[in-house]
């Protein structure tokens, strides 16, 4: 384990250095990373083999379906309470029919005042009725602002009951399609402040940057390079603000990571089912037309991702907690502060022409406030921000087309520096970004296989009078292999390999429990046999393998660290360490069996039969 963090910790700096940017993490902040899932785990008495609960299994406890996430930090041995924020059964009809209830702040004292709590926590929890149930538990503390006051609540999870599993383009694989309703619980948990756990300074203020829809869900569906645009009316005593935003590539944008740039498509026959403006995404916050801050996002991979079996049990990094960035925009308060209402617009920038992004993004923010007893004025004294980044595209193919390659980087830097004067006095306030991208491609089998490489990593600070309040340091490595070329043939099949790293620490006004490190390593492989029915192409069987380790630690002494492993539908191994431990423990010692389960099963589709 050592020797494998050694060469982690190389290539990382290594990579570092050949982007030329401004690498972060530290390599102080990461080695305790490393050094914590390379020692022993304690060991606990609790985790015991038996065989697990599988695609057919009968049994009627359901198998846990999890994400690896960082439990939220809460406060210990003080007073709290628990109430139901809704429960539906999202079934066939639910599609673009999201459930909307009444919320109102609890009012128990048990709860702590209201607007005052020392945090607060979602948990989801939802029953397949197929025996898998998921769970996450989320921190929502820097929300406390919207939960102080009496609103509606909107759930959307837009559910299909279709026996098929099926898709016209091999590329974005089968669809698979929940065979039942879904029963959903979604509850909070409040939080009094205690002696030790005192009252965050989260915002005073949160405006949506959303499409405001009473009944559909408020994230705008950008397909061009128009984005999304929300109108916000800022007040003019507001001393800081941060934009939080949310991006989810989806359709033929969800595995843009993968795409190919288009002066290469010619390359390959339309059969393989590329799909083309190149792998680079980045997402743009704009004030009134003017880019004010940009996200280059972690690849998210959903749960049917590249290959579904992949992901059961184990889930990649971010698919039911998917994270958010954040852009400081205080230096731009000169301009918001104004009582006057201006446009913020969220968009994606990506390599094609007219638009440069294929169909579809999901994108939405929140604007978090902060007040305080007199205006604020000042200028804007310093902009340097282009409204694309510096990329590059180079590749080339060997004869006949036999292997292709393709190579894209890309650079930014981004600061916006203002002269504020509110309640503190005179503030330079600077926001600044460097950001670096790399991604190299190879292809053969007229593109049926493909080997994809990542790397999008960088640092965004905000300093005030030499004091940094806002600090994220990112470095997101991704790998993929996938083949398909075995797709079309009769019982045809297709497979993948996945090795993926979400290296992370955050210093944020935001975030309530000061700097947070997080740190996921994971590796997935897996492959889907298909039947020979004519027309729609049914999974039939498959197998899927997922290892992960994961480390979180925060400057107040908080720590949770975790080595996970699933195989075939079955839970192999799971370690889990650290001061927050028992607020998310290992899954049930009797769904662990360190061999294995036997797959995904399923009977086959209309048409031939397999002898």
């Amino acid at each position: 384990m050592t020797r494998f963090r050694d060469m982690i910790l190389y290539l990382f700096f290594l990579l570092c250095g050949a982007l030329l940017v401004h690498c972060q993490p530290s390599p102080e902040e990461i080695e305790p990373l490393y050094s914590a899932l390379s020692s022993d785990a304690p060991d606990y008495p609790n985790i015991q083999p038996r065989v697990p609960l599988s695609t057919n299994d009968p049994t009627a406890s359901p198998l846990v379906d999890l994400q690896v996430y960082a439990p939220p930090v809460v406060p210990i041995n003080g007073t709290k309470c628990t109430v139901e924020l809704l429960k539906y059964e999202f079934g066939d009809g639910s599609y673009g029919v999201p459930a909307v209830v009444p919320y109102s702040p609890p009012q128990h004292s048990s709860c702590g005042l209201t607007g005052h709590w020392a945090a607060i926590t979602l948990n989801v929890t939802s029953l397949y009725l197929s025996h898998v149930e998921i769970d996450s538990v989320k921190d929502v503390t820097h929300y406390s602002a919207l939960f102080a006051a009496s609103s509606e609540l909107l759930m959307d999870f837009s559910n299909i009951i279709s026996p098929d599993f099926f898709t016209p383009d091999l590329r974005t694989g089968p669809a698979i399609l929940i065979l039942c309703a879904l029963a959903v619980t979604l509850t909070a948990t409040f939080y009094a402040p205690t002696r030790r756990s005192s009252e965050p300074p989260v915002s005073d203020l949160i405006l949506p940057i959303s499409n405001l829809s009473p009944n559909q869900s408020n994230y705008s569906t950008v397909g061009d390079d128009l984005g999304g645009t929300a109108n916000v009316t800022v007040r003019r005593n507001a001393q800081q603000a941060v934009l939080e935003i949310y991006a989810s590539g989806n359709s033929e944008e969800e595995f843009w990571y993968l795409n190919t740039p288009d002066e290469f498509l010619p390359y390959f026959p339309k059969s393989a089912g590329l799909i083309g403006k190149g792998p680079f995404r980045e997402v743009q916050a704009l004030i009134g037309g003017q880019l004010a801050g940009v996200v280059w996002p972690h690849a998210v991979i959903y749960t049917g991702g590249i290959t579904p079996t992949n992901w059961r049990p184990l889930t990649a990094y971010g698919t039911y907690d998917q994270p958010t960035y954040f852009v400081d925009v205080t230096p731009s308060l000169p301009l918001l502060a104004d009582g006057a209402e201006h446009s913020i617009t969220l968009r994606v920038l990506g390599q094609g022409q007219s638009p440069s992004i294929n169909s579809n993004w999901f994108l939405s923010g929140s604007l978090h406030l902060w007040l305080g007893r007199i205006n604020v004025s000042g200028r804007i004294v310093r902009y340097e921000a282009s409204i694309a980044p510096r990329t590059k595209t180079t590749g080339g193919a060997a004869a006949d087309n036999a292997t292709v390659r393709t190579s894209v980087t890309a650079n930014r830097t981004l600061i916006v520096e203002s002269v504020l004067s509110g309640d503190h006095g005179p503030r330079v306030v600077r926001f600044e970004q460097h950001l670096g991208y790399s991604n190299e491609q190879k292809y053969v089998g007229d593109g049926l296989v493909q080997w994809g490489e990542q790397l999008t990593e960088g640092t965004t600070t905000s300093i005030v009078n030499g004091k940094t309040v806002l600090r994220d340091a990112f470095s997101f490595p991704l790998s993929v292999f996938s083949n398909y070329s075995l797709y079309d043939i009769q019982f045809g099949a297709y497979g993948s390999a996945i090795n993926q790293t979400y290296a992370r620490v955050l210093e944020l006004p935001v975030l309530t429990h000061g700097k947070q490190s997080i740190l996921s390593i994971q590796h997935a492989r897996g492959w889907v046999g298909m039947d020979d029915a004519p027309g729609l192409r049914h999974a039939i069987n498959g197998t899927g393998a997922t290892d992960q380790q994961f480390a979180f630690t925060t400057d107040g002494g908080e720590t949770y660290f975790r080595r996970i492993a699933a195989k075939n539908d079955a839970w192999v191994k799971d370690e889990v360490w650290g001061t927050l431990r028992d607020e998310e423990p290992p899954v049930p010692r009797e769904q662990v069996f360190p061999g294995g389960g036997p797959g995904f099963r399923r009977e086959l589709g209309l048409g031939r039969r397999a002898r």
